[in-house]
């Protein structure tokens, strides 16, 4: 079981959500005298745009991960192809256009005119050194910081496998035919591998980056629309970027942005509030007055005028997994009366307070393909419940079933009042259940024993595709990875293998489509929430989008008129 599988890993929340931390200077504040982005007396607090974020662990694409870090890679780096939330489709970016093979095991992209920011050419050979450095065990960056959290995106290209075991000097599987032309050679068929070429971990790298790790560690070089100004350090309490004035794209309308550091997200909300910066993730205790007061963006998207709070759910899913190798939960129709006992509506208003949205699938919501109520079994019906299991453990005169459950969880989470509710909710229709908060390291040891009845879960997916959720979760040759119900069904996982190997998109999502038909009616998982996020903007926002990454697309952001 690989614990780094983006898929399987536990979610921590992208934005700690901190309540009762405002007290009454927050209420103070909103019922103020100030617009957000503006100081007291109206004027800009500063003519740079600032932005709240934690401090990050890092600013290289080799090593960073979290949610700050990656929102400054977002900036200054860009990869191969990006996908577009406003049209829902996967575009170029570094790369004009891509080519995927009838065979789905070559994608060759075809490079626009790029320069990094010291003025050196971005050529496919950028990109194949920036690869090559995440998988060598002798790379520079390898010997300072240990094997990259992301090394697995290659993991299907021809030689990764080499060369992350020590074995080839060089990547196979990619070569460079001219300056313009990466083409990209895979071991298995594999049509969506343009989005995972979207990662900002795969955007390329200058010679510099492995000349001198620890200097570009503090002031990377990339190939985006925004520069660094100055370097960052342990002692550094913000990163400031520039306008790349030479970016050969669109540049962007912004010329600088300041990013400081703060302690949690209710030091950014009470910073935004007092107008020292235009943006800052919203803490739940002021989602309701937030609302009201700014405006929820109509999209979930876009802030703007009227609109300067985006409020949607993220590119997760909560959901409890089932062990469906050992009784009761290898009866599919006991799987379907503990999902229909389920209200997840209640669950996110009383224990989540609105933080989370009510799943009807696996699927997010802002993933192409998916598909409203898609999954019957998630709707509340405990009279439905009750009539599948009357069939399988009639109640007792004791009001109780022959029959017992237990959740566990990690308690790194926070999910103790979740899990306590779903308890409830399953007595309710007679079903005992306990719940077991555990240990991080026990709780993944019991999953990969298959030590456990239900457990509760989260899948973030990096790629908004079905496959990158349906295919780890579900296909047999996950089981001992994140498939960790032990399911299997060989007519989804030969559709899913079949759509890996299509290169029509559309036949590819009705494969998967037809794939997630059987795994919804078997229920081997039950969908509970989707994870969200609330980023409020100020007015000095003209046109702003928030991804449901969490990524600022700033280089396309526009600001209203002074």
């Amino acid at each position: 079981m690989d614990r780094r599988n983006p898929n399987f890993a536990p979610l921590v929340s992208r934005r700690a959500l901190v309540g009762g931390a405002l007290g009454a200077v927050a209420l103070a504040a909103l019922s103020g005298c100030s617009a957000p982005g503006s100081s007291a007396d109206g004027s800009a607090a500063d003519e740079s745009f600032g932005v709240a974020i934690l401090r990050p662990k890092s600013i290289d694409p080799f090593l960073a991960s979290d949610e700050a870090g990656l929102q400054i890679v977002r900036q200054v780096f860009e990869p191969l192809t990006g996908f577009d939330y406003e049209t829902g489709e996967l575009v170029g970016r570094a790369a004009q256009r891509f080519e995927v093979s009838d065979d789905a095991l070559t994608i060759t992209f075809y490079l626009r005119d790029r320069m990094f920011h010291s003025g050196e050419p971005v050529t496919a050979a950028s990109f194949k050194r920036a690869w090559e450095r995440l998988l060598n065990p002798s790379s520079a960056a390898s010997a300072a910081y240990g094997v990259s959290p992301h090394a697995y995106l290659l993991a299907l290209v021809a030689g990764a496998a080499e060369l992350r075991a020590g074995e080839a000097d060089g990547l196979s599987g990619v070569s460079c035919p001219d300056d313009r032309t990466l083409v990209v050679t895979l071991t298995e068929p594999y049509a969506d591998f343009p989005y995972v070429a979207a990662h900002l971990a795969l955007s390329p790298v200058p010679e510099a980056a492995e000349a001198d790790v620890a200097a570009f560690g503090s002031a990377p070089v990339g190939n985006g629309p925004f520069m660094l100004d100055g370097s960052w350090g342990k002692n550094s309490a913000a990163i400031k970027l520039k306008r790349y004035d030479d970016y050969a794209g669109t540049v962007p309308a912004i010329e600088r942005v300041r990013f400081p550091f703060e302690s949690d997200t209710a030091s950014g909300f009470q910073d935004f509030l007092t107008g020292a910066v235009d943006v800052a993730s919203c803490p739940v205790d002021e989602l309701e007055g937030a609302g009201a007061r700014y405006g929820r963006a109509v999209d979930g998207l876009v802030a703007g005028p009227g609109e300067h709070l985006v409020y949607a759910a993220d590119l997760a899913t909560s959901y409890l997994v089932c062990n469906t190798a050992v009784a009761p939960c290898n009866n599919a129709d006991f799987r379907r009366a503990l999902s229909l006992a389920f209200d997840r509506t209640g669950l996110c208003e009383r224990i989540y307070r609105e933080m989370h949205l009510a799943a009807d699938s696996i699927v997010p919501p802002v993933v192409p393909g998916y598909r409203e109520g898609a999954w019957a079994y998630t709707a509340h019906d405990p009279a439905r419940a009750e009539e599948l299991l009357d069939g399988l453990y009639p109640l007792l005169d004791s009001d109780e079933r022959a029959v017992a459950v237990s959740i566990i969880y990690a308690t790194r989470g926070g999910s103790e009042s979740a899990m306590e509710e779903l308890a409830e909710q399953l007595k309710a229709v007679g079903v005992p259940c306990e719940v077991e908060g555990l240990e991080y390291d026990v709780f993944y040891d019991r999953l990969a024993a298959g030590d456990f009845t239900l457990a509760r879960l989260d899948v973030q997916t990096e790629e908004p595709t079905l496959e990158s959720i349906l295919f780890p979760l579900f296909h047999t040759r996950s089981l001992g990875g994140a498939n960790v119900s032990g399911y299997t069904n060989e007519e989804a996982s030969a559709l899913m293998t079949e759509a890996r190997a299509t290169k029509d998109a559309g036949h590819r999502m009705a494969l998967l489509q037809q794939a997630e038909d059987l795994i919804a009616e078997d229920m081997p998982v039950i969908p509970l929430t989707y994870p969200a996020h609330a980023v409020a903007t100020s007015n000095r926002v003209e046109t702003l989008v928030v991804e449901p990454t969490g990524a600022l697309d700033l280089a396309g952001a526009v600001l209203a008129e002074e």
